[in-house]
Order: C-alpha cells, then structure tokens, then sequence
C-alpha cells in the first residue's frame, strides 16, 4: 500500500528527500476521498501522468490525462474499486504527443466510513516500447524467413532497423568471396541521401571487415575516433556493427552520438542473428537444389543412355539365339545384361531416394503394415520375417518401404541357411536384424559406401540406398552384431506417433 505523508506516525521525511526518492524509482503517489471526490498525487505522480498540477484535481480531470480510447475503462476499474473497496492494478496509455504508458496501482485504506484510495503510478513507456519491438522483430524474422534472396533478406532488415528500432542509416554488406570483399546488398532511403556513393570494404578495411573477420558486434559512441575507421569524416558518430556469420555484416548508426542504449543493442543483435539464419537456410536450400538438380540429370543419363541401349543389345541376343547362336556364350551375354540392369535399377532409386523429402508425404506408418509390404517383393522359401513388436513412425512411406526392402534382402541374399529376419521398436526408432553370417566388425563403415559388396554380382548400392533414405529423413543409423550372431541395423532419431501426440 503506498502511504501518504499525512499518515505518517513519526516525523515524515522531508519534502525534498521524500521527492528525491521518487524520482530515484520512477514511482509517483496518489490518494483519492470518495467523500470529497477529489484525487492528490506528489509532484512525480503528475509528472509521470503529465497532469498539470499535484494539487487536488477531480476524478474526470485525472482521467481526461489518460488516452481517449481507454477512458472509459479506467472510470469503470477505479469506480468498481470504489464501489467495492477492492485493489485494482492496470496499464493504460496517456493522452500525449508520443505514445507513453503507465502502471496503475490502488488498494483501499484499512479505516471505517468513506472509502479512500491509495496507490501509485509508474511510467512503463520503455517496457512497452521494448515488448512492442520484440513482437515486431518476431514478425520480421518470420519475413526474413519466407524472403528467397539475399537481396530480398537484406532489404527486410534495413526495413526492420528503421521501422522498429528507428535506425534510419542502416544498410546490409555481403561478403562477396571473388572479389574478397564486403559488397552494399540493402541501405535504407535515409542511409543513401546521408552517404550518396555506399563503399565496398575491401578486406581489412574499417570496422565493417574487422567486426566481419573476427565475428564480434562493435559497438560505438563515437565511430569516428576508431582507429579501424575507414573514413575519418564519416556522418556517422553511433554505430553498431553485427556479423552476419560467413554472410556478411549488418550495420546501424547515428548522425549524433550515445544514441545506442542497450536495449537498441540488443535488439539489434537479435535482428542480426535472424538474418544470418535466414541467409544459412537460403544456403542449403540453393546446395539442396544443385544437388537434386544433379540427382535429376544423373537419372535421366541413366534412364536413357543406359536403357536404351540395353534393350537394342537385348533384341541383338534375342535374333542371335534364333539364328541357332552357342547357348553358353548367349547365357554370359545375358548375365551381363541382367547385372547392367539390375545395376540401372539401383542407381535410379539411388538418385530418388537421395532427393528432397516432400513434408506433405510424411506420415504416421506402421511398422508392421509396411514391412509385410516389403516382404512380398523379397521374400524366399528359407527366409522369415517376425515382427516383434508393432509401432507407427512418421516417414515416407514409399521410402520406407524402400529402406526395409533393402535390408531384408541384403539378410536373404548373404545367408546360406534358412534365415529369419526380424523387426521391432526402439525408443526412439526402429531396428532390423537377422540371425545369418553378420557382418565383419572391420567392414560395418564400408558397407554403405557405393560399390561395397559381400557378394558376386552384387551392385554394392543396396545399403548405400538404405543411408541416403535414412540421411533424407534425419534419422541416425549404426550397424552391430544381434544376439544371435547376425546384423543389427539401428534407425534412432525417428519421430514415432507418441511424440506427436
């Protein structure tokens, strides 16, 4: 309860100090006498509210201090404290030229007969500024994001910098790695008319390259007193710099100086690692489609300078056996292209499972569901698949079914013996193990590299399929000895339905 110096058993302190006090915490007093229906607040207290005078004013002269659109609820949240001798806290924003809010605080007084408030008011102007700043740097990083160049990320900062921290000179330099140097991506409007021609740091040169190279923000008062300064006379005295990673750097400044308060700094920091992540996910989304750019190419060399001339080989053996040529040599003939073909087959899947997830295929899968699915297409008289316990994972199902294929005829095809493959959950994932030969400790890194093989005739590509479909879905993937002596394959990483849930 803030108490007045009237009720003040002992010698209040003295006015001067009583003030002093007030200016020191930013907190102002009022106390209003539903009797006399007049409000007094301390010198603060008027300051912060910007009434006119401390001296007793009326409830509707208090409220005509506060915004036009919020009016009406301040009379209705003071006059229910009134009506029901209650407390009441709230935030409300002040009639003025800039936009100011305060904290206001009352609780009524423990005494008979009228009611009578106490309480304090407190300006929250540089809190709200700074929330309303945080909400909008979220909504630029969400814009930063869905840009698709830098060009376009540099621009929504240089945006961001002026409309939300009122950083009117800022601009954005990306390191251009031919020329060695930090080239102009973005400046704002009032950035150009200040500097005219916007320079390109080459390497060494001012705070732009030495915040760039050694990857720390620089802060300055005065930048013109800095030694890395790359022009003595810049406009320029506040200035901050932000390393944009491998990127490039962000900077802002002032025509006067101590401009830069830590909150500034700090948002603006923010507002540089947000644009250095949207410039890595522009990265990898441009390596991303290179990559399956050569995956596409790679397929269609296969597909057709490969297949074509296959099956015109094909029919030249098929003509060739009618006209009475030797069966072995025709049987080594097309052995040959079987394996050619196989080999096809293999390097296409190969090419589309390494290409991009779609996130719309993704799906709940059981485990059970799609591997009975891919045991139809593998599976041998001496072979058995036993799952041993059931679970749905979120996955590509035409990949997944891909990835258990392989496995379970790599199982199949290494085992001289009838063999049982089994399949079950894991924490966070799955496994498939078999009870056949296993695989030689020495040689678990190798076999999913391309052309590994354990077997004549083999492509050497099934398990390397098998990783490039793990890879796509992020999950992990190790290779050890089961309990009986065979392979165990590990998938952990993987997003099973009770995570979802």
């Amino acid at each position: 309860m803030i108490t007045t110096m009237d009720d003040f058993q002992s010698d209040p302190p003295e006015p001067a100090l009583f003030a002093s006090v007030e200016r020191l915490v930013g907190v102002g007093g009022w106390s209003y006498d539903s009797e006399s229906e007049t409000l007094s607040a301390t010198p603060e207290a008027a300051r912060i509210s910007g009434c006119d005078s401390p001296a007793a004013m009326t409830l509707d002269e208090v409220i005509n201090c506060f915004d036009p659109g919020v009016r009406s609820t301040v009379r209705q949240v003071i006059g229910d404290a009134i009506e029901t001798a209650t407390a009441f806290e709230g935030e409300w924003q002040l009639d003025s030229e800039e936009p100011r809010w305060v904290r206001l605080y009352g609780e009524p007084a423990d005494t008979d007969g009228p009611v009578r408030l106490y309480g304090a008011i407190e300006e929250v102007t540089d809190r709200r500024r700074h929330e309303s700043r945080l909400n909008a740097l979220f909504d630029t990083n969400r814009r930063l994001l869905d840009a698709e160049t830098p060009a376009a990320v540099a621009e929504v900062a240089v945006e961001a910098a002026a409309d939300v921290f009122g950083l009117s000179l800022s601009g954005v330099h990306l390191y251009n790695p031919t020329a060695d140097a930090l080239e102009p991506a973005a400046m704002t409007d009032a950035a150009r008319e200040t500097f005219g021609t916007v320079p390109t740091f080459e390497a060494g040169e001012g705070v732009a390259w030495e915040a760039f190279e050694t990857g720390v923000s620089r802060v300055f008062d005065n930048v013109r007193a800095a030694e890395a300064v790359y022009n003595d006379d810049t406009a320029v005295c506040s200035e901050i710099v932000v390393p944009l990673g491998d990127h490039g750097v962000f900077l802002a400044g002032a025509l006067t100086p101590d401009v830069l308060d830590e909150r500034t700094i700090s948002l603006a920091k923010l507002l540089g690692a947000a644009v250095e992540t949207a410039l890595d996910q522009l990265t990898q989304r441009r390596r991303l489609r290179r990559q399956n750019e050569r995956l596409e190419s790679f397929a269609g060399i296969v597909s057709h300078d490969l297949r074509n001339p296959l099956a015109v080989a094909k029919s030249g053996m098929e003509v060739a056996r009618a006209q009475g040529a030797e069966a072995d040599a025709l049987e080594q003939v097309e052995t040959a292209h079987d394996r050619i073909e196989t080999l096809i087959d293999d390097l296409l899947t190969l090419a589309e499972t390494g290409q991009d997830l779609d996130p719309d295929a993704l799906e709940p899968i059981a485990l059970s569901t799609v591997a009975e699915a891919a045991w139809t297409t593998v599976a041998a008289d001496a072979a058995t698949l036993v799952v041993v316990d059931d679970g749905a994972v979120i996955a590509d199902a035409s990949r997944l079914r891909q990835l258990l294929e392989n496995l379970c005829a790599n199982s199949i095809e290494h085992s001289h013996n009838p063999v049982t493959v089994r399949i079950g959950t894991l924490p966070d994932g799955f496994y498939v193990e078999d009870d056949g030969p296993g695989i030689d400790p020495a040689d678990r890194d190798a076999v999913f590299e391309s052309g590994h093989s354990g077997r004549e005739g083999g492509t050497g590509l099934g398990l390397q399929i098998v990783r490039t479909i793990a890879d796509a879905h992020g999950w992990a993937i190790s290779l050890d000895e089961s309990d009986d002596g065979g392979a165990r394959f590990a998938f952990t990483g993987v997003d099973r339905v009770s995570d979802h849930n």
